[in-house]
Parts: structure tokens; sequence; C-alpha cells
């Protein structure tokens, strides 16, 4: 029997399937980089940063024991909350070209440093570089000249080869023609080359590659010798780095128990809000310890799941008043100007006090709002992509305000925002005094009131999020009172 063919349903019962997009992966906050030097034993190929989820696969890699980003990542991975990784960036090595020299001959008088011609002096490396040819030379210097021109003077200038042909004209004012200076031409002729340099990449150059490279990691270490000069050069960069970036540090300095001028107070005084430092003279990368704790902590988002960095462990780490004589005040001379120590407190409990940055804020308040901005902007984009469009009307801004209210539930949910008073500044309905029953309230301008221009231009009207966060408390006054 022959086979009968089959008609589509579609035109009857059409069904169409629509999968949205995978959302942008979300950062966890939860990657530290440790930045260091890489020993050519170290199967690091040619990648500038590589992540290991453990010190064993490290050792595999060619890393040993007594590599100083070994001993960081072993305090990352050693605390009681473990990160999924770690990431290691490298130092790399700088190669400058070496460059040919000349003689440049001016007005029959040679002169390797300086090029003079009528009232223009050009200083080697500073006016003009020397190229890789004569050409190129030329060039430099005719460009060189043409920058220096000055009142009612006109230069003329153009290279051909190694040959440089200048005029010097004065120029004339109103309707009085200009008249001739002088003309003449410089000779440039090839010389010795010079040797090729290298030298090792500064902190700060190291943390701004790594940054442009890899988007994935959140707060780096050094580990490698930094002067104040460094840290401060570093805190430049990451105070306005994107995305947003945090850098750790750990200094030994006996200055900062003495509230001296040191690195906490120079960080302090420059209101640096995403730098946090502390004072161990048992490990050059202490730090590390509670950073791998704070990363460890941030790969759980389960209710009440926020934190503080006050009073937690740092395994591996020595409390520094049992390593040295260390009174209570300068224990204070380090809080006091937002630096964190490691300490023993009644013979019973190491803790680390107490999770400031440089600025005087509290690390957890800075991190979980740097999450909280990546959210909300990961979000708002979901929503634009999976949407045909979204309108520009009342509707349209309940769906972006929606999609706000889904972060804002989830930092209420883990215990970082709370219902409470609102005691800021007035906004829109909301009031000083009004309360917020789950920590937050969400409003925008009324559509209809937006300009024109920002209508064409399809902007939203602004959307204003107040947050009330949960805080925490780190000191307890109890009075007992007692009668007989």
């Amino acid at each position: 029997m022959p086979i009968k063919s089959s008609l589509p349903l579609d035109p009857i019962v059409n069904i169409v399937v629509n999968l949205a997009a995978v959302s942008a992966t979300r950062k966890q906050f939860n990657l530290a980089l440790l930045i260091g030097d890489i020993g050519d034993e170290v199967d690091f190929g040619m990648n500038r940063i590589k992540t290991y989820n453990s010190i064993n696969t490290m050792l595999q890699e060619g890393f040993t024991t007594e590599d100083r980003l070994y001993k960081a990542a072993s305090l990352i991975f050693g605390q009681s909350k473990v990160p999924p990784k770690v990431a290691i960036g490298k130092i790399n090595t700088l190669k400058t070209a070496g460059k040919n020299t000349y003689t440049v001959t001016t007005n029959g008088a040679a002169d390797t440093d300086t090029v003079k011609f009528g009232n223009v002096t050009l200083t080697a490396g500073t006016d003009y570089e020397a190229g890789t040819d004569t050409t190129e030379t030329a060039t430099a210097i005719a460009n060189a000249f043409n920058s220096k021109s000055e009142i009612n003077t006109v230069y003329d200038v153009a290279a051909s080869g190694n040959i440089i042909t200048i005029t010097e004209k004065i120029a004339g004012s109103g309707n009085t023609p200009g008249s001739m200076e002088c003309t003449g031409t410089i000779v440039i002729n090839n010389g010795a080359a010079t040797a090729s340099t290298t030298r090792k990449e500064t902190p700060v150059e190291t943390i701004i590659a790594c940054r442009q490279i890899d988007s994935e990691w959140y707060i780096a270490n050094y580990c490698g010798d930094l002067s104040d000069d460094d840290i401060l050069d570093i805190m430049e960069y990451v105070e306005a780095a994107t995305p947003s970036t945090m850098f750790a540090f750990t200094t030994s300095d006996i200055k900062c128990l003495n509230d001296e001028d040191n690195i906490f107070v120079k960080l302090k005084e420059k209101k640096y809000r995403q730098v946090i430092g502390q004072y161990s003279t048992d490990n050059p990368d202490a730090i590390c310890a509670i950073i791998g704790w704070a990363m460890g902590a941030m790969s759980v988002s389960t209710i009440d799941s926020a934190y503080t960095l006050a009073y937690k462990s740092e395994v591996g780490v020595n409390t520094e008043n049992t390593l040295q004589e260390i009174t209570s005040s300068q224990i204070d001379n380090v809080k006091n100007n937002y630096g964190n120590i490691y300490i023993n407190r009644g013979n019973s409990y190491d803790v680390f006090e107490e999770g400031r940055v440089a600025d005087g804020s509290w690390f957890d308040e800075i991190i979980y709002l740097d999450k909280y901005k990546n959210d909300m902007q990961l979000a708002i984009m979901d929503l634009l992509v999976n949407n045909n469009k979204i309108p520009q009307t009342e509707n349209g801004m309940t769906k972006i305000k929606d999609a706000v209210k889904t972060v804002c539930d989830d930092m209420n949910r883990i215990g970082f925002i709370a219902g409470g008073k609102w005691l800021g500044n007035d906004i829109l309905e909301l009031k000083n005094g009004d309360i917020l029953p789950n920590g937050y309230v969400i409003q925008s301008e009324p559509i209809d009131n937006q300009s024109q221009a920002n209508r064409d231009a399809r902007k939203a009207p602004p959307i204003y999020v107040a947050l009330k966060l949960a805080g925490a408390i780190h000191y307890v006054t109890i009075q007992v009172d007692v009668n007989r």
C-alpha cells in the first residue's frame, strides 16, 4: 500500500514556543584575586589570571609550599567559611624596545641632545622622540617645531627622509605683509642603537591589567612588597574602577600602633572606601584569612546569611598581642584610624577587630551594596533584553520597579536590609519618620511629568529606592542592679 503524505497542523493549530534568553551570570562577589610573581616552573601558560579550587590544584601545577602565593591561598581556603575558588594573577615583566640614536646637524653644528634653530630649542626626549629610523626622527622633530609657534612667529616645517627644511617667518599685523627671517635645514645622521630594557610591572599597573582582563574577581591582595605610595597609587585607581573593586593589604609598620603618620592615617585622610587593611607582624598576607572567610560567606545566599567581619577567627594567623607587648591604647590607635587587627581577648577569644574600610564604613556594607548595584543592573538589563519592549507608560514603569523589587526582596531575605523607621531626607512620598516594613520602598516620578526631550530619548523617569540596612550589633552594655 503506498504511503500517504501528511499535511502539517500549523495552519490550524499554530504553537509558538518562546524560550527566554539566559540571564547574565550574576557575580557572586566571592572571588578574591591574589597577585604575585609566578615562577617558570608553574604551569601558567599564556594566562594573566588563573583560578584554582584548592591548594592541591596549585601544587599540581608547579607551585611549592614555600611560594608566597601558595601561603596566601592557604589562608583563603583555610577558614571556617570556604570560597569555591581563588584567582591568581601574574606580575608581568615589561620590555622597552631599544631605539636608534642620531647625530643632529643644525646649521653646521652637531648636537645629539638638542635641536636649535632660530628662536626654538628642542630637547631630546622632551620635545621629540627618536624613532626607529631617520625618517621617523625627522618627522618627530618637524612635528615638535610645528607646535612651537610663538606670537607673530610662524614656522613652515617639512620632513623628507633624514632632512628637515625649516622656514621661520615673522607674521604681519593687519594689512602689513610678513617678512622672512631665516631658512635652513637640519640633517639627521644614523647612529648607534640602544639596548632594550626590562622592568617589573608596578603594583598599580598589575592591578589595572588584571581588572581589565577579568571582570569576575572582586577583591585583590598583592603578595609582594608594597610601600605606602604603592598602596595610595593602587587606591587612586581602585576607588573609581569598573566593575566595583576592592583592595586588601597587610602592614607591619610599627607606626600604625602609635597614631603617627602611617598608611591607615593616609587612607583615612583620602576617605577611600574600597580598601581594607590589617596590622599584623605574623604574616605579610594576614588579611587573606578574613578575606577568605568573607568570600566563603558570600558563597551562601540563604535566609539571614548576611554577615559582619567583627569578632571572626583568622585560621592560620597568630593574634598580635601574643606576638608582642601591645597596649589597649595602641589597639585603639589602629582601630581609630580605621585599620583592623587580630587580637586575643579574655584568653578564650581570638577575634578580628573589626571590619572597617578606610573611610570608616563597614566592609559588609560596602560589599553588599556593590552586589546590590550589580544585581539591579543585571535585573533591569534582563528585563529590557527579554521583552519586545517596555512601554513608556506607568505599566512599563511598574515592570521595571517589579524587577527592582525582586532584588530588594533578596536583600531582605538574606538579612542585609530590614524593616525600620526612615531617618533620611524626604523622597517624593516618603517622609522622615515613615516606617519601611520590608526595609525598602521604591518610587518613581509620574511618567506624565517627564519632559518631551526625555520621552523622545526613550528614558524612564527617575526611580528612587530607599533602603533601611539591618545593621549589626558589635557592642553591648548591660546594667545589673543587685539588692540584698
